[in-house]
């Protein structure tokens, strides 16, 4: 017995026809299984939370405590295989100087490939 077709348009079809069938059961599924979640956290009371009251104009920034990253970045110094008193300073820089870098790093990587 011979293939039932050979019609290539028909077996993409056919095939595309269960790729997204079984997508939209499995769609189904996550809804059904997240309706149901026993490890889902309910609420008690849906009771409208009073709002908070209003903050004073100004407030001061919070100083953020560096000393984690501070000896992280010391550590990764330590690693390569100099030593953390060559370390001068460390400070944080703005998130433009992150997204300039990455720009300059992807136009240098694009000039090695071609």
């Amino acid at each position: 017995m011979g293939p039932v077709t050979t019609n290539p348009w028909l077996i993409a079809l056919i095939n595309m026809t269960i790729v997204f069938g079984v997508l939209a059961a499995l769609g189904v599924l996550i809804q059904v299984i997240r309706m149901i979640d026993p490890t889902q956290k309910k609420t008690a009371n849906p009771v409208a939370a009073p709002a908070p009251a209003a903050a004073p104009a100004a407030v001061a920034a919070p100083v953020q405590d560096d000393t984690e990253v501070i000896a992280v970045i010391a550590a990764a110094v330590v690693a390569l295989g100099y030593s953390s008193e060559q370390i001068a300073c460390v400070r944080r820089i703005g998130e433009a100087a992150w997204t300039q870098n990455a720009r300059i790093e992807a136009i240098s990587v694009r000039k090695e490939c071609f």
